[in-house]
């Protein structure tokens, strides 16, 4: 028999966040693609190169829990809300933050720029004031999961990895003991009546309307939050659409809720910009 010290590794990778639940932590998915080309020595027309697509899905967990702030739908809709008057800083507020961003830009600039080094000495460093310090002084805990080999911008293989997403959610759950063990979960037929409005907004698609939790459902109360750059985050919406008809939670996706927009991509696009108008990298 071929021992594989890969997969046995690999059987572990829940055992970190079993236990993390148990100790009423909570997470969020982050799931991004993968792509490659695979090409072949001698090329036929029955032998050509390929594309490869795959997803990486990774679960990281909350600095600080959400659970005691209220679960209601919005107020009103996004688009028509004023941002200004959501979040308005008052002066003191905007002084704080302009003394917190030089703080942390004079701190990055003394310790990764040589020419900045003899400075170091003079960097006051400003204690930031939240309420949450001590939690997000603690390092982030990531946990990999297993990379699917399923193609995003397919909506059928996109619904199968939202699927995969709730079966690990359900089995992290009944290894933690919040939930009875799988086995008697799927013996029990509740059915959950879809939430469908009559008609479905473009720009609120039925995968952002609020889940109605069903009292039957073991995971009623349970939401994780999933996160992807912006083509993930519109097939993401459009899989959740197409199973929004769908007659039980687990079905529908319930739990994979809400869908959010990383903008890693356009973090980076912007360090690039900036990096070439400051360093004349054209």
């Amino acid at each position: 028999m071929k021992y594989t010290i890969q997969e046995d590794i690999g059987a572990h990778f829940l055992d970190k966040v079993v236990q993390e639940v148990k100790d009423g932590k909570t997470f969020s998915f982050v799931i991004d693609n993968i792509d490659w080309e695979e090409h072949v020595h001698e090329m036929r027309s029955d032998n050509q190169n390929q594309s490869v697509h795959a997803v990486a899905t990774s679960i990281v967990f909350d600095h600080v829990s959400s659970s005691h702030l209220p679960d209601e739908e919005p107020q009103q809709s996004l688009a028509s809300c004023d941002v200004v008057k959501l979040v308005q800083l008052s002066d003191s507020d905007i002084a704080i933050q302009q003394r917190v961003y030089k703080s942390i830009a004079a701190h990055i600039l003394c310790e990764y720029i040589p020419t900045f080094k003899f400075l170091k000495d003079l960097v006051t460093h400003f204690d930031v004031p939240m309420q949450h310090k001590v939690e997000m002084q603690q390092k982030s805990l990531v946990v990999p999961f297993p990379v699917l080999f399923k193609d995003e911008k397919r909506y059928a293989e996109i619904v199968d990895v939202l699927d995969q997403l709730e079966k690990w959610v359900h089995h992290i759950y009944a290894l933690a003991g919040k939930i009875p063990p799988e086995k008697d979960i799927s013996n029990a037929h509740h059915v959950t009546l879809p939430s469908l409005p009559s008609t479905s907004q473009p720009d609120q698609p039925l995968s952002h309307v609020h889940p109605v939790a069903d009292p039957n459902d073991p995971l009623a109360k349970v939401r994780v939050p999933c996160y992807g750059d912006q083509l993930t985050r519109v097939r993401i919406a459009g899989a959740k659409d197409l199973r929004a008809g769908c007659h039980t939670a687990k079905d529908q996706i319930s739990h994979i809720y809400p869908i959010k927009c990383a903008d890693w991509h356009c973090k980076r696009s912007f360090l690039k910009v900036i990096a070439n108008i400051a360093f004349e990298l054209l």
